[in-house]
């Protein structure tokens, strides 16, 4: 079930992200360090207006609605999600107001505006889009996940042409995107019109399951973000946008990875649970971890094997060498807290626990400006990611090691064993290559790669692969019977 469910996904997962991976190293032609680092400070409040003032709800969605309920119980959550939506927008334009008076910058109006339709209308996708994912609505899913990255990039360039290249330019075409994102899903998803019925029980509900986990949420952009806010109190928004391309890179290629498989994964867990018990749900958990764990290893090992030869091709120049120091850590970063929060805390929201993540998520908050502000000082701007990724290792082991204790929750590990070995062959292969800073040598080596840990996969998994072929294999019966 869960590999039909992510194969389901799987164009969402990949479209969305690859086109986001090549927006960072796109601006890099095109903006100044300045204006990437305004860039990059209004993407990292958008993510904080979102979890502070959205997430929460969506939590309850993903966990509590249910498509097949009645009708009245539907029509009462919609008018409910409305309503919190367009609350969510309203504090949001605080947050970009707030960011005017802290950064240190040229804020014309186009760039508040700008900013302010960025963020809003950002968050109404993401929103949408995990209620499609819980309702189980792969196109309109596809689509919020697609449309917004792939039209947004070719907006933004369309707009940095006819306007000249600015952090403003960029926003107003990603926000022109994400509003023809929402457009489309609106022709196939129910929404809420009527916000004033609003229902306090769904409400009161919802924060209290999800509060604790928007702490977490604002703990973790923290983790995710709280570098480039000290990057810039320190050392100003040039700054900023030279490490930004190496830690957004980082982050970016372990949370692709990381959604390959986890789009489908949480709430499949719920369903077994709710159906054949907690035990159940759980076991699927594990389940989980070991897919992810065989998708998110070998995708970062080998972008760290080739990150020298691909930052020289694809970063433009200003960027380059900072991009070089800082890509490693950024990556190991993001892998670390990535399986943290798609394996290792997926247990305590199984079982409804929800402050026991909250604590880890501070722990990882607390350990990350620590991290960055001893490693600035120790190392500079390479140091400071280094400390970082030395947060998300420790908050990693006590979330793993809680879930240990207190439910017998771990990676099997032959499992973990099998994705190792896998990894080092993969790893071995590669390393014997010469890689060169052209398309066809980094391409010849990342499919020599691929080749490698694709047969050592098969040779550990074949039951697993066969699964694979089946369900790929019924999925191609049903397209021809349709046409």
């Amino acid at each position: 079930m869960l590999l039909r469910q992510t194969i389901l996904y799987l164009p969402a997962q990949l479209v969305g992200p690859i086109f986001q991976f090549i927006a960072v190293v796109a601006w890099t032609h095109y903006l100044s360090p300045e204006g990437m680092g305004i860039f990059a400070l209004v993407t990292a409040t958008q993510e904080l207006a979102y979890t502070a003032t959205l997430f929460w709800f969506t939590l309850y969605t993903v966990r509590y609605h249910d498509i097949a309920g009645d009708a009245q119980a539907r029509r009462t959550f919609l008018d409910s999600e409305t309503a919190v939506i367009l609350s969510s927008a309203l504090a949001s334009v605080a947050l970009v107001l707030g960011l005017k008076f802290t950064v240190e910058t040229q804020w014309s109006g186009s760039l508040v505006l700008a900013g302010i339709a960025y963020i809003t209308s950002r968050a109404v996708v993401s929103h949408l889009g995990d209620r499609a994912r819980t309702e189980h609505d792969t196109f309109t899913y596809s689509a919020l996940q697609t449309v917004w990255p792939v039209l947004g990039l070719g907006l933004g360039l369309l707009f940095v042409r006819l306007w000249g290249a600015s952090a403003a330019a960029v926003l107003w075409g990603y926000s022109a995107a994400q509003i023809i994102s929402i457009s489309i899903a609106l022709m196939r998803m129910e929404i809420g019109l009527h916000p004033f019925n609003v229902s306090r029980s769904i409400v009161g509900h919802a924060l209290r399951y999800g509060v604790p986990l928007v702490g977490g949420g604002i703990f973790i952009w923290i983790a995710n973000n709280g570098l480039r806010f000290i990057v810039e109190h320190f050392e100003g928004a040039v700054a900023v946008g030279l490490i930004t391309v190496g830690w957004a890179l980082g982050l970016r290629a372990a949370n692709f990875a990381s959604m390959l498989v986890t789009a489908a994964a949480f709430p499949l867990a719920v369903k077994r649970a709710r159906e054949s018990g907690m035990a159940e749900g759980q076991l699927q958990l594990e389940r989980n971890g070991v897919l992810l764990l065989i998708v998110l290893l070998p995708a970062t090992v080998g972008l760290w094997l080739v990150a020298g030869p691909f930052v020289t091709l694809v970063v433009a120049e200003p960027f380059r060498e900072m991009t070089k120091a800082v890509l490693p850590m950024a990556l190991l970063a993001g892998t670390l807290r990535g399986f943290r929060v798609h394996f290792g805390e997926q247990v305590y929201l199984l079982r409804e626990q929800p402050m026991i993540p909250l604590y880890n998520d501070l722990l990882d908050a607390v350990l990350s400006l620590l991290g960055c502000g001893l490693g600035l000082w120790w190392g500079g701007l390479p140091g400071s990611v280094t400390g970082v990724a030395v947060a998300a290792f420790v908050s990693m082991v006590v979330t793993l090691g809680y879930g240990w204790h207190w439910y017998r929750f771990a990676l099997p590990l032959t499992d973990g064993l099998k994705a190792v070995g896998a990894t080092a062959v993969m790893a071995f292969a590669v390393s014997r290559l010469t890689v060169d800073p052209t398309v066809f040598s980094i391409g010849f080596a990342a499919l020599i790669g691929a080749i490698v840990y694709a047969l050592a996969i098969t040779a550990l998994y074949p039951q697993g692969v066969r699964q694979i072929l089946d369900v790929m294999r019924r999925r191609g019966a049903v397209r021809v019977e349709e046409t």
